[in-house]
């Protein structure tokens, strides 16, 4: 159903702009700023128009107005994002994780939709839910199986086999179609299931690998190796085999803007191993922007 509402809204905006991409290779500069502005007006969801167009695009001055147009709207998505975390410094208020990452998506994905990704967590704590009747769930223990029981067996959420440094596998949009991601992008959407089935879970960003824990129980989350368990000398041998020197701190709940700063950082390094100059120095520009307004 979601995907075909989807398919069905990208035709009837293709219909709206075909008019406007009959001009994009338009010389006069006038034409072209209007083109860009109308373009842009749609928001991010004409992104996976714009990128076919790109593909198939000879022309240089269409190129041009076409790459205008999705990094204009790339660009604001991460304004957003700035704006929103900034905010809540202003008000100290905790950022709403869903959001947030939401909100980052949108630079990865424009089109990036949060109804969709609120109705498939939705999907997946309806899930969680019924397991923890079937299975006479009674414990934290036993509610956080059924949450792994669901996540990972049944919608198949995984870890990358290869190409762990691309940056789809940091965005909730591409995470949810290819059930795909890094240790962070997981656990969040992991955290917010739980969320909607009344488990708490934190964050806990230890170096080199991102964990979740249960306030209830002893023991870490490892989401990105399908939810085992994992103890606090499981960390410091973890720790001690990247030659890291072990702090208690290492292990402690961080908050969610503390999340969604390593996301950036995340994606800094992966952009930079891509070699995708302009997401790169976009990214960094953030996180510095961030970095000196909490200085």
């Amino acid at each position: 159903m979601m995907i075909s509402q989807t398919q069905n809204h990208e035709l009837e905006l293709r219909k709206k702009i075909s008019p406007a991409l009959l001009l994009i290779d338009d010389p006069d500069e006038t034409v072209s700023s209007h083109i860009i502005e109308h373009l842009i007006s749609f928001g991010g969801s004409i992104a996976p128009i714009i990128r076919t167009e790109l593909k198939h695009q000879d022309n240089p001055i269409a190129y041009r107005t076409l790459h205008t147009v999705l990094s204009s709207i790339r660009t604001s998505s991460l304004e957003d994002l700035t704006n929103y975390i900034e905010r809540h410094r202003s008000k100290n208020t905790t950022i709403d994780l869903f959001t947030t990452f939401e909100l980052l998506s949108h630079f990865g994905f424009p089109e990036t939709k949060a109804w969709i990704i609120d109705a498939h967590l939705n999907a997946l704590a309806d899930s969680v839910r019924d397991d923890i009747i079937i299975t006479c769930a009674t414990n934290e223990q036993s509610r956080i199986n059924s949450l792994n029981s669901v996540f990972f067996t049944q919608y198949n959420y995984r870890p990358p086999t290869s190409h762990y440094y691309l940056p789809e596998h940091c965005y909730l949009h591409s995470v949810i179609e290819h059930k795909i991601g890094i240790p962070l992008a997981l656990s969040v959407l992991y955290m917010l299931v739980a969320k909607k089935c009344g488990i708490v879970l934190q964050g806990i960003g230890m170096p080199l690998h991102f964990l979740v824990k249960s306030p209830d129980l002893p023991t870490f989350i490892d989401v990105y190796n399908y939810g085992i368990s994992i103890t606090k000398e499981d960390c410091y041998n973890f720790l001690a085999k990247a030659h890291i020197p072990y702090q208690e701190k290492m292990i402690n709940a961080v908050s969610y803007e503390d999340m969604i700063i390593r996301m950036l950082r995340n994606l800094q390094y992966c952009y930079k191993r891509e070699e995708m100059d302009w997401e790169y120095e976009h990214i960094e520009r953030v996180l510095t922007d961030l970095t000196i307004q909490n200085a």
